[in-house]
């Protein structure tokens, strides 16, 4: 005979499966809108009804609210595209965890990618792209959607060149922070003077997401 408990602690495992494959499905159509500079698509992903719903990516800063999210959003992905630019991501090794009250997830993605840069009167400078993920989702009346978002930067640099070679991509150089960003919490690309630690952290299972759970993908004691 099968107990209550058991009973719902296989609901409970199902739902958590098919929520894996809804998140995994959001957040590939959320890459694909990126990659191809569809900005209102990929806003459509995030929860933007959230006073808190936030973006980070590289040194960039944090656009924390809606209405800074939709700005940077629409201001780079949104941006006139030229002719021969390209930057495509990819999403692979895929760690989601989901909370034990099906409210929120925690998920991490390694994001290798490529692109092209435009130069003046000449051809474009293809370049490597490559990254992790942290994004953390919440549902949404049945609908998955992305609540705080971090892009790490590992490596950008010419094709050619590579990553040891040619670092003049991996930070803002002289660039003043987005009027609507505050300070970027993290950054450690690649370079030959770094050294490599274990952030974003590969999240664990958890019951459910309190205030202690911000920015759980830099807690490397509490993480791994």
């Amino acid at each position: 005979m099968i107990t209550e408990e058991r009973k719902a602690a296989l609901l409970n495992a199902m739902a958590k499966l098919e929520a894996y494959r809804q998140i995994q499905n959001e957040m590939g159509r959320a890459v694909s809108a990126f990659n191809f500079r569809q900005a209102d698509q990929l806003l459509s992903f995030f929860a933007l009804d959230k006073k808190d719903v936030s973006l980070e990516y590289a040194d960039e800063g944090v656009f924390r609210g809606p209405e800074a999210v939709k700005a940077i959003i629409q201001e780079t992905v949104g941006a006139e595209p030229k002719p021969g630019e390209m930057l495509d991501m990819q999403l692979t090794t895929p760690i989601i965890e989901i909370a034990d009250d099906l409210e929120t997830a925690k998920c991490v993605w390694w994001m290798p990618g490529a692109g092209a840069v435009p130069g003046e009167n000449e051809d474009p400078t293809a370049i490597w792209a490559w990254g992790e993920l942290a994004v953390t989702f919440i549902c949404e009346e049945g609908i998955w959607k992305i609540w705080k978002l971090h892009y790490f930067r590992y490596i950008k640099c010419d094709y050619k060149k590579g990553w040891v070679d040619d670092t003049s991509m991996i930070n803002r150089l002289n660039t003043p922070l987005h009027p609507m960003a505050d300070t970027t919490t993290y950054h450690n690309p690649y370079s030959p003077t770094s050294i490599r630690v274990g952030i974003p952290c590969p999240p664990k299972p958890y019951a459910a997401y309190t205030d202690a759970d911000k920015n759980w993908e830099l807690d490397e004691n509490k993480n791994w």
